[in-house]
């Protein structure tokens, strides 16, 4: 009844607050002259910020300007000024947001909470320019006036923000410190609610993520006390994202549902918009190719409206690629011809670069050459111009993709070298940061320890100081055993002190090595993946070369073989766990991977898989990956003769003692006699799988359909380890 009652409440307040927002409008319609103005502020509220299209919060701010002009009213004029730099593009320092943001400054400048606003927004908009000493010097001096005037509210945005920009260039200790603070100057669920959020966001950084999970949450919850609904939908979208990069999808997509409805209640075109591009790239990383185009097509519909040329770009990346790895080329090349020029309008040069590079992909696939090279040209110059350093190893993956689509195999070998290069120099990068950081934890905690024993001793001191007095006073024999007393109780208490304090600072030391052996086994698994993925490239431009049909297969099926153990390594290094993976994602990609070496999109072959969330160790996950692997590699060569188009399905399907591999194809089928395959043409490879099987003590059964079917149950613990 209670849960009842509470979703009531729940669904009359969206309905009320959509309610509100749609009367005021209808309200304004009634209203002439400066009787509009309180309408036009309560619409121009932060509570509904983001609910009114820029043309239209465009308007609404030319008119709060005219109406407060009239009756004096510098609130009203710097709300005005605020509205239309909202709506305006923020490219550049030059342009209308920021000529807006300094009208507002100077009609502020009398009226310090105001001011401290005006400071705010600035430092937010420098922040998006990646210009970060020109917003910290915006939030420094907000902050000093906030302090003097005891603005609380606004010192827990502006250090929030600023514990955001710190944790965003890799300053921990900074960014720790400056939320931390923020917290404290809180009056009120709304200003707790800003300190979560930003909270989260410094936790997310850093790599905290159960952390970052917690805070946005709790943001969430307070915004929706407050009846923020749009903030609390911004944060259920955090959280959505955080639970995404730990590969909780089905969770993610929850909360992403939940925030799309919280939006549509209220209107919300920008949060709806920001909802279903995320919504778009969790059904793209579930394989729900059909549901991510849709999602991505709502956000983009959405985002034109609202006028923000970067953001429609960002959803036009994503559709491209998702277009150009499901091989819809003809989408992808549409999409290159219609958005590369808006790119190129506003400078994004990581739009120009993408939509480029697959746009010559398309082209070579389309059969037209010469548009082809005219896309790699361009692309490749824009590539040269990109200074977002995390984009770059994509985008020498593209590079790589489309010079091996133009059939220059020497310059695709560079691209794929420098996409090895980025990939480690980012890891690099993020284990030195590791590293970094518990050196710096280590050194915090030792500091701390020493004040303690500071503290302690003090303490001690003090009581002895005590005793003194009391034992001036007290009989001679008294005052022996009190000094015995006291020594020994001293004495036992240093012990179990310098006792404790070795123990800590072992347990320090242990938890510092335990980190490191961390680090470097990541660093091992790192390194034999980039070797195993030059093993692999090398194999694939030296089947360009080879005439020979025997030769070209046994080259392609060596490839596929390591490329399937490079992916196994890369998913232990990317992963939290070190000693276990994801088997629903290594045989995704394991499938996308044998699609692009075999070109089955030419072929009209598609591979499906349908696997369930199983964690696997090494010894158990190779195996499986390889009798995948050879299974998958058998049908396309023998299933479909003759040009047939098909499709292969990759099951595996968690059992209650373990787990069921099953590999069917819907080609000619083969003889069967006794459960085996009479016709032995790949029989190297079927070895293989009958050795692996018997690895893992699994049994094969081959069975006949509409096409051939390989099924094998593993029990989870009855393997033989791969490496004893």
């Amino acid at each position: 009844m209670k849960l009842f009652l509470f979703v009531a409440c729940f669904l009359m307040y969206t309905v009320v607050l959509a309610n509100n927002f749609d009367s005021l409008r209808q309200t304004l319609q009634g209203q002439y002259g400066a009787q509009r103005l309180p309408t036009l502020l309560k619409l121009c509220d932060s509570q509904y910020r983001g609910i009114i299209p820029n043309a239209e919060a465009n308007g609404f701010g030319k008119e709060i300007l005219h109406f407060a002009s009239i009756t004096k009213d510098t609130s009203a004029l710097v709300e005005g000024c605020l509205c239309i730099a909202n709506s305006q593009d923020r490219t550049a320092e030059g342009s209308d947001a920021f000529k807006w943001l300094r009208k507002a400054q100077s009609l502020a400048r009398r009226h310090p909470a105001l001011l401290a606003k005006v400071y705010f927004w600035k430092a937010s908009y420098y922040y998006e320019l990646g210009k970060i000493d020109s917003a910290l010097l915006m939030i420094q001096v907000g902050d000093q006036m906030a302090q003097r005037h005891q603005l609380l509210s606004e010192r827990v945005k502006l250090l929030g923000t600023a514990a955001k920009i710190y944790s965003s260039n890799g300053q921990a200790q900074a960014a720790d410190s400056l939320g931390r603070l923020a917290f404290h100057f809180c009056q009120n669920r709304v200003d707790s609610a800003i300190a979560y959020t930003r909270w989260g966001s410094v936790q997310e950084d850093f790599g905290k993520l159960d952390l970052a999970l917690s805070a946005f949450y709790a943001a969430y919850r307070l915004e929706k006390k407050a009846g923020n609904n749009i903030m609390a939908g911004h944060n259920l979208q955090q959280c959505a994202g955080i639970l995404r990069d730990q590969g909780r999808f089905e969770q993610a997509i929850k909360y992403l549902q939940e925030a799309v409805q919280l939006s549509k209640a209220i209107g919300n075109i920008t949060g709806l918009a920001a909802a279903y591009h995320t919504l778009g790239g969790l059904y793209k990383r579930t394989n729900a190719h059909e549901q991510a185009l849709q999602s991505y097509q709502l956000s983009l519909s959405l985002k034109k409206d609202i006028g923000r040329p970067k953001k429609i770009l960002n959803t036009i990346l994503d559709m491209t690629v998702l277009y150009g790895y499901t091989a819809r080329y003809d989408s992808c090349l549409r999409l290159g011809q219609q958005y590369l020029a808006l790119s190129q309008q506003i400078e994004y040069k990581l739009a120009e670069a993408t939509l480029a590079l697959w746009g010559s992909i398309a082209a070579a696939k389309t059969g037209n050459p010469a548009l082809a090279q005219h896309y790699w040209t361009i692309g490749e110059r824009a590539l040269s111009r990109v200074k977002a350093k995390e984009e770059m190893p994509e985008l020498f993956l593209f590079a790589a993709k489309a010079a091996e689509a133009l059939r220059d195999f020497s310059k695709a070998y560079q691209y794929q070298t420098l996409f090895q290069s980025a990939q480690d120099s980012m890891y690099n990068t993020e284990k030195s940061q590791i590293i970094a950081e518990l050196e710096a934890r280590f050194e915090n905690e030792k500091k701390e320890q020493q004040i303690l024993d500071l503290a302690q001793n003090n303490e001690l001191q003090q009581v002895r100081i005590a005793k003194a007095r009391t034992q001036r006073i007290a009989l001679f024999g008294g005052l022996i055993l009190v000094l015995l007393f006291a020594g020994v109780l001293w004495r036992n208490g240093r012990i179990r002190q310098l006792n404790n304090a070795v123990l800590e600072q072992t347990n320090q030391a242990l938890h510092l090595k335990n980190n490191e052996v961390q680090t470097l086994l990541r660093e091992v698994h790192h390194r034999v993946k980039n070797n195993l993925q030059i093993i692999s490239s090398l194999l694939r431009l030296q089947a360009r070369v080879v005439n020979d049909t025997g030769a070209l297969d046994a080259l392609r099926m060596s490839q596929s073989r390591v490329q399937s153990i490079a992916l196994l390594h890369q998913r232990l290094y990317q992963g939290e766990e070190l000693k276990s993976i994801s088997i629903k994602t290594y045989l995704f990609e394991l499938a996308q991977s044998l699609q692009d070496t075999y070109q089955l999109e030419e072929r009209q072959i598609s591979i499906v898989t349908d696997v369930d969330e199983i964690s696997m160790d090494l010894d158990l996950a190779i195996p499986t990956g390889l009798i995948v692997n050879e299974l998958v590699i058998n049908a396309i060569k023998h299933a479909f003769p003759n040009n047939q188009m098909g499709e292969i399905n990759i099951g595996v399907k968690k059992q209650e003692t373990g787990f069921t591999i099953k590999v069917r194809d819907n080609g000619v089928g083969i003889k069967l006699l006794e459960g085996k395959p009479v016709d032995k043409t790949n029989a190297f490879g079927l070895e293989l799988v009958e050795s692996l099987a018997e690895k893992i003590k699994a049994s094969l059964v081959f069975s006949n359909g509409q096409g051939t079917s390989v099924e094998a149950f593993v029990h989870f613990n009855k393997h033989e380890p791969l490496f004893p």
